[in-house]
C-alpha cells in the first residue's frame, strides 16, 4: 500500500505541466507561472503584477487580472489552479505538547483550541494545519501547528472563484520563499544577475525543501540571505515561484 501511494503521488506530480503562484506585494499581487520548457528544469512562462484589491470586481481588481492571464494561456474555464501566499503578519504558529495516545481527532481538536486562543478567535473562525514533531519523547507528543483567520482564506477563495480559476492551497510566504530559494538553479545570486523570465528551478531538490515543517518556517528561521531577499523587490517574485513549485510536492 505504501508503494502504491508513493507511485500514485509520483504520477500525479509528473502529470503537472504548469503551475501558478500568487504572492502579496506592495499595493497588489505578483502572479508567476512555471512550466517545463526545453531544459530539464522548470522555467518561468508568466510573470505579471496585478494591482488592486482582492475584493475589487472591476477591471482594476485582481480577479480580472487572473482571468486575463488564464485566457492568454488558452485554458478552459476552471482549469487553472493557483497557490496563494499569506503574509507572515497574518500567520501564527506554535508547538503543542499533549499526552501520548490521543487519537487524530482529539489531537486536531487540541490544536484548534490552542490556535484559536492564540488568535483570540472562536475555534470555528480559524483555519489551521498541524503535524507531529519527530522529536516527540514518547511521553508527550509535540504537535507543530500553523493557523490564520478563516476569513483570510475565504477572501482568497472568493477572488479566485470570480476569475474562473481554482484555489489549490494557501501557505505562509516564508515557506514558499524557502522552497523557491532551495530549488533555484544558480542560487540566489541569479536574482540579481538574470531577469525573472530566465529563472529556472530544479524539482529534484524539492524533497529536502519540504523537510522543515511549516510551523517552524518564519522570518527568524529562514537563512539570512532568504530574509534579505524577502525585503527586496525580488521577494514577491521568489515567493510566487515557491508557491507555484508547491504543485510538484
Amino acid at each position: 500500500m505504501q508503494f502504491a501511494s508513493w507511485l500514485s503521488q509520483r504520477l500525479r506530480t509528473r502529470a503537472v505541466k504548469q503551475a501558478w503562484g500568487l504572492a502579496p506585494a506592495q499595493k497588489g499581487w505578483f502572479l508567476l507561472g512555471l512550466g517545463k520548457e526545453a531544459s530539464p528544469w522548470m522555467g518561468v512562462h508568466t510573470v505579471q503584477y496585478l494591482a488592486g484589491d482582492l475584493e475589487d470586481q472591476s477591471v482594476l481588481g485582481v480577479s480580472h487580472g487572473l482571468r486575463q492571464s488564464g485566457a492568454s494561456r488558452g485554458a478552459f474555464q476552471g482549469r487553472h489552479r493557483v497557490n496563494m501566499g499569506l503574509p507572515m503578519d497574518q500567520v501564527v504558529s506554535g508547538v503543542l505538547a499533549i499526552p501520548v495516545g490521543l487519537g487524530p481527532s482529539d489531537r486536531e481538536a487540541e490544536v484548534q483550541l490552542e490556535a484559536a486562543r492564540t488568535l483570540d478567535l472562536e475555534p470555528q473562525e480559524i483555519s489551521f494545519d498541524w503535524q507531529m514533531d519527530l522529536l516527540s519523547d514518547g511521553v508527550l507528543d509535540q504537535l507543530l501547528w500553523v493557523a490564520c483567520n478563516k476569513a483570510s482564506i475565504e477572501r482568497f477563495n472568493q477572488c479566485v472563484q470570480r476569475s474562473g480559476w481554482q484555489l489549490a492551497s494557501v501557505e505562509p510566504v516564508a515557506q514558499a520563499a524557502q522552497r523557491a530559494a532551495s530549488c533555484l538553479c544558480g542560487g540566489l545570486t541569479v536574482l540579481l544577475t538574470r531577469p525573472v523570465q530566465d529563472w529556472q528551478f530544479d524539482l529534484a531538490r524539492l524533497t529536502d525543501t519540504e523537510a522543515m515543517p511549516t510551523a517552524r518556517v518564519g522570518p527568524m528561521t529562514l537563512e539570512q540571505s532568504v530574509q534579505e531577499v524577502l525585503q527586496s523587490p525580488a521577494g514577491p517574485r521568489l515567493v510566487a515561484a515557491g508557491l507555484a513549485l508547491k504543485a510538484w510536492t
